[in-house]
């Protein structure tokens, strides 16, 4: 049983390393072998856009023009039975190493021949192996109150179950926890100086990390549906614009 860590974190003790940490040990505690992704100390390139990956419908992973790190950390990722996703929010949303990370996997280990709602040419993954998923983000100043205003869990729930054939186990918001509050305008602005890791965090860290490994361990899990019930939605717009590209089609006939 393996569970992988994925760091888009730019600091190597911060707090999202530390929270990956206990969860990691977490993990362990449960049987798991366990390794961590350090994503800033990998080279990892622009994607270019050359479609190669995207073209290639028959490779087990995807072939890429770039080389760099890529192939071997999503090597890693092909072996892993869980995959921990973490993340500090920057400017409202993950961090750019984490989105940069996920554009240029999605196709690697998918291939464009799925079905969303009726819309076919989707991510499919190229591997029937089911992951256990979950995920933590660290907030820096923000209150767990406004979380809907600073928080990239949706967007990693709905991407990455659909990539790696997810289960999702859970996730974590590691919100603003201040030794004091901010006593004047100018620690207002610098409130993010305030903030601490506090024991309930990492105890929480680490209770998502057993969680994640007992998931695996009992063999329960299954692909969560991608988009959920929004792909309802989405099959009632395409089917609406079929038919209306198809009466159209008709009376220019």
């Amino acid at each position: 049983m393996q569970v992988l860590a994925i760091n888009g974190s730019y600091r190597t003790k911060g707090t999202t390393a530390r929270l990956l940490e206990a969860a990691l040990e977490g993990a362990a505690s449960k049987g798991a072998s366990t390794d961590v992704v350090m994503l800033r100390d990998r080279n990892i390139q622009w994607c270019t856009n050359c479609l190669k990956c995207y073209n290639d419908l028959e490779s087990p992973l995807g072939p890429c023009s770039v080389d760099d790190d890529m192939t071997a950390i999503l090597e890693q990722v092909q072996r892993a039975d869980g995959i921990l996703f973490g993340s500090p929010i920057h400017n409202g949303f993950l961090t750019a190493l984490m989105t940069l990370f996920i554009e240029r996997m999605v196709w690697r280990v998918c291939r464009p021949t799925g079905t969303i709602g009726g819309l076919r040419g989707t991510p499919e993954p190229r591997q029937d192996k089911v992951r256990a998923l979950a995920s933590i983000v660290s907030a820096g100043g923000m209150p767990a109150r406004l979380r809907s205003a600073c928080d990239g869990t949706p967007w990693l729930k709905e991407n990455c179950t659909l990539y790696l054939n997810g289960f999702w186990v859970g996730d974590m918001y590691a919100a603003a926890d201040l030794v004091r509050l901010p006593e004047s305008d100018e620690e207002w602005a610098r409130m993010y100086h305030l903030r601490r890791l506090s024991a309930s965090q990492i105890a929480k860290a680490r209770e998502l990390g057993e969680r994640l490994a007992e998931t695996i361990a009992r063999g329960d899990i299954r692909p969560t549906p991608p988009m959920g019930r929004l792909s309802e939605v989405i099959a009632r717009v395409v089917t609406r614009y079929l038919k209306l590209y198809k009466t159209v089609d008709e009376s220019e006939a």
